[in-house]
């Protein structure tokens, strides 16, 4: 049975595994049929947040997801949707890319074509994709043309609740502390490495009562975060660099509680991150119907005991390492380089 959890002041309950619409596209290989057999064994079996944007596959993921909702009328998903980038997704194929950001009826114009792609009248959650990514956002009051586009969509009631997605937990939770918006979702913020979600954004969250989301626990497909790679970690530990040899220590500690615990490393991480109640959702990324199968049987464990939870913490706590972001976004094994 799926955990349900509140999300905040949205009004919705939402799965404790979301479905993250990236990587079911033909960005990673992914034939429209094995995408549709991904979500539907996902909302089979209690999934009911699905992530996407207008980036995911140039529009196809969004493509695929309307189909789903076509399929699942009754199975009462809750789609969040993103607006951007404006250099790499719907925006960048406007007449002036470069300006397209600060363009009130560009930007719209892009919000109506995802629903439309969607086959729905509304969002139930529409985010500005990427907060710190040229939206010119001022970080005190909120301010920008984005958040004006959304407070008016969601006036119009074509959305019913509006957010922001971002690595950046800064430019996030400044948002928050706006009180503008209702939902957050944050990436690479938590995870076995780190949980740096809970510094400032979190707090801030719950006194705004916004929902918080989060994902990439895993990096992106951080290899050594997703399998037990001790030979790049003994490599870590030799290379003379400091960061790199603590990075290489904790990787080998993580290693050996998953092998006392008898997890594969995913199945740590999706429990782990189970371990906070107060983390409404953890999209996660299916590029065939095994990583969902897994994920889901992950969550049905339920949550790390208490005392696995408590030495993760200590692990990630024993002195600093790479900031996450780096790891994630050049992968662990280009560290060497």
């Amino acid at each position: 049975m799926m955990e349900k959890r509140k999300l905040g002041r949205t009004g919705f309950e939402v799965s404790a595994l979301g479905l993250g619409g990236l990587q079911f596209t033909g960005m990673y290989g992914v034939s429209p049929k094995s995408a549709d057999d991904i979500i539907d064994y996902a909302v089979d079996h209690g999934v009911n947040f699905i992530d996407t944007a207008q980036l995911y596959g140039s529009g196809e993921s969004e493509a695929i997801i309307g189909r789903a909702l076509l399929r699942h009328k009754d199975a009462g998903l809750v789609v969040c949707d993103k607006v951007g980038h404006f250099k790499e997704g719907i925006l960048a194929l406007s007449k002036d890319p470069e300006s397209a950001s600060q363009n009130y009826d560009e930007i719209m114009r892009t919000i109506k074509h995802s629903l439309w792609v969607l086959r729905q009248d509304s969002f139930d959650m529409l985010m500005l994709h990427e907060a710190e990514r040229g939206w010119n956002i001022d970080p005190k009051t909120g301010d920008s043309v984005i958040m004006q586009v959304l407070e008016d969509v969601k006036k119009a009631g074509l959305a019913k609740n509006i957010g922001a997605s971002s690595w950046d937990m800064g430019a996030l939770t400044n948002l928050i502390k706006t009180d503008r918006i209702d939902v957050v979702m944050v990436a690479g913020a938590i995870s076995l490495l780190e949980r740096g979600v809970y510094d400032e954004l979190m707090p801030a969250a719950k006194e705004h009562n916004v929902g918080a989301t989060v994902g990439a626990i895993l990096g992106q497909n951080t290899t050594g975060l997703v399998v037990k790679d001790r030979e790049t970690a003994a490599k870590l530990r030799a290379s003379g660099n400091e960061k790199n040899v603590i990075l290489g220590e904790k990787l080998d500690k993580l290693y050996d509680l998953a092998d006392e615990l008898d997890l594969s490393m995913v199945q740590m991480a999706v429990r782990y991150v189970l371990s906070f109640e107060d983390i409404s959702t953890n999209s996660m990324g299916a590029r065939e119907l095994a990583h969902i199968v897994d994920n889901i049987r992950s969550v049905e464990m339920g949550p790390l005991p208490d005392d696995a939870v408590r030495a993760i913490n200590h692990i990630q706590d024993d002195s600093e390492t790479w900031d996450f972001n780096t790891i994630s976004h050049a992968h662990i094994t280009n560290l060497l380089d």
